[in-house]
């Protein structure tokens, strides 16, 4: 890893623990702000948090090492799409370019046209929101490594409880007929499918302990609306001996910017 590269990653970890920090203890200071600022300032931090991007800036010729605690991910499928201003106005807006992770969690890529690509792995689980620039000319990095995914929950039983918020000071109330998927993280194969209840908690009957996503997708208000679901996805690792007995209780956020996202709430509110 050159020297830069590992002030991108430092510098993206540093950004990230920030803003996750600022949306989880944004509830708890929230209590003391007008609810109208508190929302204001709510929906502030999900659309900023979904603008944040790790820039690369590359060769035509680059590999992208995907490990997970220090292990190789083998088998993942990398997609580079077009995106944003191209390097040469000349060069047509091409088809995204695609290399599949090796025994030793590398994906090569060759010969990329030059412009701004946006990675991501299959179905988008979890890859980390990365913005890569391919530069046909001048000393540019010819690997880039990433952590991924970025922080897996451990817990023992995958149960939990969803909430969301409501207008002004009134308490948070169950989100009833949320559908609850669990999916393998690699493959991304949903292996359960199950809804939460008058309470807003839901369980899954897995108990193979290994890394997977729990995806969250809220009841839908307007369907007559035919769109795409919106979802939020949670990465957790079933451990039998992980400290956290099952999934934390968690706020259910929307907005038109940043889409579903989960919020665990404090446990001394």
């Amino acid at each position: 890893m050159t020297p830069g590269n590992l002030m991108i990653i430092v510098r993206s970890s540093l950004i990230r623990l920030a803003v996750a920090a600022a949306i989880v203890c944004g509830c708890s200071s929230a209590q003391d702000q007008d609810p109208n600022d508190a929302q204001a300032k709510q929906k502030w931090l999900l659309c900023d948090y979904d603008r944040i991007f790790t820039p690369y800036d590359v060769g035509s010729d680059f590999s992208l090492n995907l490990s997970f605690r220090q292990a190789p991910l083998p088998g993942i499928r990398v997609v580079l799409t077009p995106g944003g201003e191209l390097a040469d106005v000349s060069v047509r807006r091409g088809a995204p370019v695609i290399a599949v992770t090796d025994s030793t969690g590398t994906a090569h890529f060759l010969a990329v046209p030059p412009g701004k690509y946006y990675a991501a792995a299959k179905n988008g689980l979890f890859f980390p929101s990365n913005e890569v620039t391919v530069h046909t000319d001048g000393d540019f990095d010819t690997e880039v490594e990433i952590e991924w995914p970025l922080v897996p929950l451990p817990v023992r039983v995958l149960r939990g409880k969803l909430v969301e918020p409501r207008e002004g000071a009134e308490e948070d109330r169950p989100v009833q007929s949320a559908t609850a998927q669990l999916v393998d993280l690699r493959s991304s194969r949903v292996i359960e499918t199950t809804g939460t209840i008058s309470d807003g908690s839901y369980e899954f009957s897995t108990t193979e302990p290994g890394l997977y996503v729990v995806r969250i997708i809220p009841p839908d208000k307007e369907k007559d609306k035919k769109t795409e679901a919106a979802s939020g996805d949670l990465v957790v690792e079933l451990d039998p001996v992980a400290q956290e007995p099952t999934i934390p209780e968690m706020r259910v956020l929307q907005s038109d910017c940043a889409g579903v996202q989960l919020e665990k709430i404090a446990e001394d509110r």
